[in-house]
This record gives C-alpha cells, sequence and structure tokens, in this order.
C-alpha cells in the first residue's frame, strides 16, 4: 500500500491562529503521513517583515537572534508530535511579498542556517525534523506569486539548493510547485533545462492539480502522467514526482455538496495508487481559514468549529485504510468512480476494504470547445484572470449507477477462525459513523449494503483471538 496520505493546514491554535480549533487526534486518527508547511506557517520573505523567518534583511544572518523562529517551531512540534514527516516549502508570504531576493548570497546564507535549524539544532532548534526541503510555491500562477523574472527565479533556486546540500546531501530538495502543469513554460521546461545545465539537484518535482473544471476523481492520474513524461524527456527519471496541492476544488467561489466532495476525495485516493504519484498532500485538512486573504477557503474540510462532516470522514477513512498495510488484490471497481482498495495489516489480524461511490456531475461529462479552462481569483478587490491546459473531459465517464454492493472476501489470513466485521459510513447522512457489526467465522465472509452515490464505506474485518 503507497502512503499517499500528506496534507497541509494548522491542526492546532498558534501565534496569529488563535482561532484555529485543535485537531490533532482527528490528523492522527486518519494515520497523515506527510505535512507540507504552508502559508504564514514557514515564509522567508524576501524584503522585511516581522512575520518572516527573517524578518530584518539588515540583521547579521549568523546570529539566531536575527531569526523568527518560534511561530513555526510550535507547528513544527505540532506535525512531529503525529510521527508525520515534513516538506518545508521555501517561499515568499503571498499576496503581501512576491519579489525576487536582493542580495542572492545573504539569501543563501539564511536559508542555510534555517535548514540548520530545523536539520542540525543551530539556534536551539531541530534534529532531523525535516527531510525534504521545497523551493517555489506556484511561480507560474501569473505574478501573483512571483514577480520577478524566471532567470531571477532559476537564481533563488540554485541558492537554496547549494544551502540545503551543503547542510547534508542527504536531505531531498526540489519544486516549485507548478501551478499549470500541463502548460509549457519558463517554470516547467525552463527551470528543468536550468537544473539540468547547472547540474543542480532535482531530487523531486513538485506541482498541484485541483478538479474545478472536471469533478474527476482520475484527473491526478492523467495529469501525473503527463508531468512524468516531461520530466524523463528532461532527464529527470530519478526525481519523484511530489503532488503538493490535490483537492476537488481550488476556487475560492467553488460550490458542492459534502457528501460529493468526501466520494470524490476517497476515489482519488484509491485512483493515486495505481499512477505516477510519488508523494501525496491533500489540500487542506483544516477549517480552511485563510489568515492571508481573510475569508474562509471551502477546500478546508473541517467545520469553523473543528466539527467533521463527510469530507473529514471521507479523509480519515482513506487514512485508516492506508495506515501500516500490504495491499490485497481486489475487482470489481471501475475508472469512472465507483472503487475499491483493499489491504491487510502487517499482523494479518485485520482487513480493510474502502468503498467510494461517486458520479461524476453530468454537466462535466460534456466535451468542451477548448480544453483550456479560464477562471477568475479574487485578490481583495483586484480580479486576476487566468487560463490552464486542462485534459479532454472524458464525456463517457458516466457513474454505472451502482446502488449497492455485494463483497465476497477470500483466504481471510487467519484461516478458519472466527473474526468481526465492521462498517463505517461517510455520506449525507453519516460522518464516519459505524453503521453496525455482526461476528463470523469461517476463511471467507460475505458483506451486502447498499451504498448509492455520493458514498464513502470502510468495512473492517478483524480476527478474533481464541
Amino acid at each position: 500500500m503507497r502512503k499517499l496520505h500528506g496534507t497541509t493546514g494548522i491542526p492546532a491554535p498558534a501565534a496569529g491562529a488563535d482561532s484555529v480549533p485543535d485537531i490533532l487526534d482527528v490528523w492522527k486518527a486518519a494515520h497523515v503521513t506527510l505535512v507540507r508547511s504552508y502559508d504564514w506557517v514557514s515564509r522567508l520573505d524576501t524584503v522585511d517583515n516581522p512575520t518572516s523567518l527573517f524578518p530584518d534583511w539588515s540583521a547579521d544572518p549568523s546570529d539566531p537572534a536575527s531569526y523568527n523562529f518560534a511561530d513555526t517551531d510550535a507547528w513544527v512540534g505540532q506535525v512531529r508530535s503525529l510521527g508525520a514527516d515534513i516538506m518545508f516549502t521555501i517561499a515568499s508570504e503571498i499576496p503581501g511579498n512576491k519579489q525576487p531576493v536582493r542580495d542572492l548570497a545573504k539569501y543563501e546564507q539564511v536559508v542555510e542556517n534555517i535548514v540548520r535549524h530545523y536539520v542540525c539544532g543551530w539556534g536551539n532548534g531541530f534534529e532531523n525534523a525535516i527531510t525534504r526541503w521545497e523551493f517555489g510555491d506556484q511561480p507560474d500562477f501569473g505574478n501573483l506569486h512571483f514577480s520577478g523574472t524566471p532567470e531571477q527565479f532559476y537564481q533563488m533556486y540554485a541558492a537554496a539548493a547549494r544551502a540545503v546540500k551543503r547542510v547534508d546531501p542527504g536531505l531531498q530538495f526540489g519544486g516549485p510547485c507548478i501551478a499549470f502543469p500541463l502548460n509549457e513554460g519558463p517554470f516547467r521546461e525552463g527551470l528543468l533545462d536550468f537544473i539540468k545545465q547547472q547540474s543542480l539537484p532535482l531530487d523531486f518535482l513538485s506541482w498541484m492539480w485541483y478538479g474545478d473544471n472536471s469533478r474527476d476523481p482520475l484527473d491526478f492520474r492523467t495529469i501525473a502522467a503527463e508531468v512524468r513524461a516531461v520530466a524523463d524527456k528532461h532527464g529527470f527519471s530519478d526525481a519523484k514526482l511530489m503532488l503538493s496541492y490535490w483537492s476537488m476544488t481550488g476556487i475560492p467561489t467553488a460550490k458542492f455538496e459534502d457528501a460529493d466532495n468526501a466520494a470524490f476525495i476517497a476515489a482519488a485516493a484509491v485512483y493515486m495508487q495505481d499512477s505516477a504519484v510519488d508523494q501525496a498532500i491533500f489540500f487542506r485538512a483544516d477549517t480552511g481559514a485563510d489568515f492571508h486573504y481573510k475569508f474562509r477557503d471551502p477546500a478546508g474540510i473541517f467545520e469553523p468549529d473543528g466539527g467533521e462532516n463527510a469530507r473529514t470522514s471521507a479523509f480519515r477513512l482513506v487514512g485508516q485504510t492506508l495506515a501500516k498495510t500490504d495491499r490485497l488484490a481486489v475487482a470489481g471497481g471501475d475508472e469512472n468512480g465507483f472503487t475499491a482498495l483493499a489491504g491487510q495489516t502487517a499482523d494479518g489480524d485485520t482487513v480493510r476494504i474502502l468503498i467510494a461511490n461517486y458520479a461524476i456531475p453530468d454537466s462535466y461529462l460534456i466535451a468542451r470547445d477548448r480544453d483550456v479552462f479560464e477562471f477568475q481569483v479574487p485578490i481583495g478587490t483586484e480580479r486576476v484572470n487566468m487560463s490552464l491546459n486542462v485534459p479532454p473531459r472524458r464525456v463517457d465517464a458516466g457513474s454505472a449507477g451502482y446502488t449497492g454492493y455485494t463483497l465476497e472476501v477470500s483466504d481471510l489470513p487467519w484461516g478458519q477462525g472466527r473474526y468481526k466485521v465492521v462498517r463505517y459510513r461517510a455520506d449525507a447522512q453519516h460522518k464516519g459513523d459505524m453503521l453496525g457489526s455482526y461476528e463470523g467465522e469461517g476463511a471467507s465472509a460475505t458483506i451486502e449494503s447498499s451504498l448509492p452515490a455520493p458514498g464513502v464505506e470502510l468495512i473492517e474485518i478483524t480476527r478474533i483471538p481464541s
């Protein structure tokens, strides 16, 4: 079973985000494996900013007192308490700052000492707390995230790469979280050419994708295949593919039904098991509170008070399926939204089967005149128009219309012993609730249930000790 269950967000109250509810227990129950630092948590601005990791660029970068580590340290401590790995993103706070760095040599020194703080304990920091370092955050997103030239971005990438690898060559370094991975351009081909020419490291190529214009959970597999081909063509066949953001929607004005999104999350997670994606980070497993743009992002899957809904429950049920399990063969799903994933724990005492029944809305099964998605991003009073290439819609991917399932499990790992079956559901009426349980005996089990779209069900079969 591939551990593609990362996320991003703030899982507990922190300075500047005191209103955030404590959802650490849910992250733990969901077995989150990788967390990407996000926005105010870890921004390194290229201009003076009191909330940046290096707030005053006239300060001495060799002095730990010149850094603003406290808030980021608290977040790192929260994530590490879960046993999850961290991917630290080196980028400026947006929309407040998107400028290129002015003093490249000083910038490199600052980055190096930030890495030392979280890897070597420098400045009363951490030992080996962060192993992955991502440079950049959507530099191709118009000029909303980076206002410099591509060449200036390339030089900043090189400086950050040197800094990270100087601390420890074994640290993973990559980027740049491409916003439009199907668009050819300077932050895709151009950056890859520069990295190759300069013999710089690219341990992973990061990118993002949202399903706004397709509502198709197979998108992530489709896009990953394209990104893999681009990386291979440029000589980076060893570079891992990091899906730094994924969700059904990334547009602040998006509208959807909770249960539809829940089933999408589960179906997409299943499809990614058989994709070129090496690591996946869901956006975003928190309330969606955005302290930059001052609004509540609909991509958040928790209620404002930290309460769960169908999306939260689907995220948790996916994590429980992926956690510490060996994948088992399963048949009966399709690529149009009805999916099944099965696994067993290493000790052989538990078998879990995740079933999602999702239907792509009919309005998204109509071919476009152009496979280009044009949309508008609201930034305060500003409205910024964007355009990105998208894969053709799968007009024949309509739901098979299943309203239930019959699950036949054979060759249970404990043989003829007794077992207990428990079912959990996430849909419009259930928030991960246990639907019921019963006991059985033998080397096989048959479970039947209604599961109309949209819905998610986790079936857990556990050996009863004799």
